[in-house]
């Protein structure tokens, strides 16, 4: 059974390419003394899977190369996991690299399979492919199953499936079908392409990356040899163009086993025992295409996150286009030439759905595009550094809380380094309040938002320490509007004032309350002596010496900033205590 499943891959193609130059891809890759067959290229174009029989012993198995940073193929290396499968007579062929380069698609005659030949995949897990499982049996059965080829969003597996019961021209011909994955990840009850893809004897699909163009081979009427290349391209209603003779590659001989890049300008093929490259004409390429290689990672940590991408085209006949962003975050995306999309990903729990765009007006098919998607995580840290306010020292044994304000809870603050970390979330009210022995308070409200990503989240805090004409501004203390009565929202910021009293007992202040310069001086005065006297008497009534504060207001005269607009006039309206 080996030799006539061996003179089926041992098919060489194009003697004469018709003006188009052919290229071997020479060593490392092709070798003199072995075979290479039926090249499969990842959407990337940086990996390259074939079926050789270097391994000896007549052998036929997979094995991978890679360009490295010279854009060079090194030397290719088995797929230990899925050869080691094999058995003595196994054969092992038709590879297929999905376009994100995840899966491998390839059949085999494996024991315990459900015929002569069955269709497995493998996955890539980071570092190497996973032991091969079968496709399942809505794909395999007990006839001849092989040359899988699935389209760039995953979603359709083509193949070829006979029982040998149809020869031509003593050739064993075949016919081509397809599977549709399921919501549940299973693929579905395969079924029979239509005329006029399948005549009397086809073989060896490939779908290209705009998943519509079709390259097979066939024996047909106006073919050149025994098998053909043909492409055809499956219309908006679901139907299939008439096959195209791919006449700059078809020659008297079987032409076969051909891989086309993703940005479909570059066919790999197999030739007298070696693998080839002819660029494609233009008339055969209905788009022009390029390629975006990228990362799902989170905007903070930079690591990688499994999600959906959906890329929905601003031209209306074109698919949205998505795929499956595994945990390493790796992705590749196909594009039109000429085309802006929208671009989502899926919800997540901690993260915000990232909305953006790609711009392929104008991009070239030759580009090698790069975006990094970063999604915005829904809690972000952030971290407080005390520091002396007159030194700029950092102090050591920093007093850090943070509280929510719709939950009053307080928030797990872990400091290490003499720095205060503490986790929120974007979108929600907070309350900040830090202190360190020998040096007044300090607070402010905060509400985290997504810019604050992308900005240095360590915050330095100003501490006055606490001597003879020390300032120090009161936050959140607020009045009826004209009037001296305090509003409850105060009463927090004033019973910091009072702990820190408390704790320093020998220390004497003098509250000043200050207003904008609304209204005539006189009035505006009056109205802040009555306001400090307010706050000396909310302090008393905490247990405050009265014989340690002084009450002064000073109206208009001390503003902060001119009072030339709203924002500042609310930072000249203040309460503030000085240490005498």
């Amino acid at each position: 059974m080996k030799k006539s499943l061996l003179t089926l891959l041992s098919l060489g193609i194009l003697a004469n390419v018709q003006a188009q130059i052919r290229r071997p891809l020479g060593p490392p890759v092709n070798s003199p003394q072995f075979n290479e067959y039926a090249p499969s290229i990842s959407a990337n174009n940086k990996t390259m899977i074939f079926e050789t029989d270097r391994a000896g012993e007549g052998k036929w198995e997979l094995y991978y190369t890679t360009k490295n940073e010279k854009n060079k193929w090194t030397p290719p290396k088995p797929i230990v996991n899925i050869n080691k499968v094999a058995s003595e007579n196994d054969l092992i062929g038709g590879p297929s690299i999905s376009y994100d380069g995840k899966t491998l698609f390839f059949f085999s005659s494996f024991d315990g399979g459900q015929g002569d030949m069955d269709i497995y995949h493998s996955t890539w897990d980071g570092t190497d492919w996973s032991s091969p499982k079968p496709v399942g049996n809505n794909i395999n059965t007990k006839a001849y199953e092989g040359f899988p080829s699935v389209s760039a969003d995953g979603k359709t597996l083509y193949f070829i499936r006979d029982n040998f019961s149809k020869r031509k021209d003593k050739a064993l011909c075949y016919t081509i079908w397809s599977s549709k994955k399921q919501e549940d990840g299973t693929w579905g009850v395969a079924e029979k392409l239509p005329a006029p893809i399948n005549g009397d004897c086809e073989k060896s699909p490939r779908i290209m990356a705009d998943n519509r163009t079709l390259i097979f081979s066939s024996v047909r009427k106006d073919g050149v040899g025994g098998f053909d290349l043909y492409q055809s391209f499956q219309e908006d209603d679901g139907t299939w163009a008439t096959p195209v003779n791919l006449e700059y590659i078809n020659t008297e001989e079987d032409d076969q086993f051909a891989s086309v890049s993703a940005a479909g300008d570059l066919m790999y093929y197999y030739t007298a025992g070696d693998i080839y490259t002819v660029t494609i004409p233009d008339k055969y390429r209905k788009y022009k295409l390029v390629t975006v290689d990228g990362k799902v990672i989170d905007a903070i940590t930079k690591q990688p996150i499994a999600t959906k991408i959906t890329s929905k085209s601003n031209n209306a006949k074109e698919k949205a286009i998505s795929t499956v962003v595994d945990a390493n975050g790796l992705f590749s995306m196909i594009y039109r030439v000429g085309s802006k999309y929208d671009l989502t990903t899926s919800p997540l729990n901690d993260y915000f759905p990232y909305r953006g765009s790609m711009d392929m007006s104008t991009a070239k098919e030759t580009d090698n595009i790069e975006k990094n998607i970063e999604l915005i995580p829904k809690k972000i840290p952030y971290q407080f550094q005390l520091l002396d306010k007159e030194t700029k020292a950092i102090l050591k044994d920093p007093k850090v809380k943070v509280m929510d304000v719709e939950t009053k809870q307080l928030l797990d603050v872990k400091v290490e380094k003499e720095i205060a970390t503490v986790t929120v979330e974007i979108g929600k009210q907070y309350k900040f309040a830090a202190n360190a022995l020998g040096y007044a308070f300090f607070s402010r409200a905060f509400k985290p938002d997504t810019a604050d990503v992308f900005k240095d989240r360590l915050k330095k805090v100003p501490l006055a320490i606490l001597k003879k004409d020390a300032v120090v501004q009161l936050q959140d203390i607020t009045f009826e509007t004209g009037k001296a009565e305090l509003k409850p929202e105060s009463n927090e910021e004033l019973d910091r004032l009072v702990s820190l009293l408390e704790g320093n007992q020998t220390i004497k202040v003098e509250i000043s309350a200050h207003t904008d310069d609304v209204g005539n001086d006189d009035s505006n005065l009056k109205l802040s002596e009555k306001r400090a006297k307010t706050v000396v008497d909310y302090l008393t009534t905490k247990g405050i010496k009265v014989d340690r504060m002084t009450a002064k207001g000073y109206g208009e005269t001390q503003p902060l900033v001119p009072n030339d607009t709203d924002e500042n006039k609310a930072k000249n309206r203040r309460v503030q205590f000085k240490i005498n």
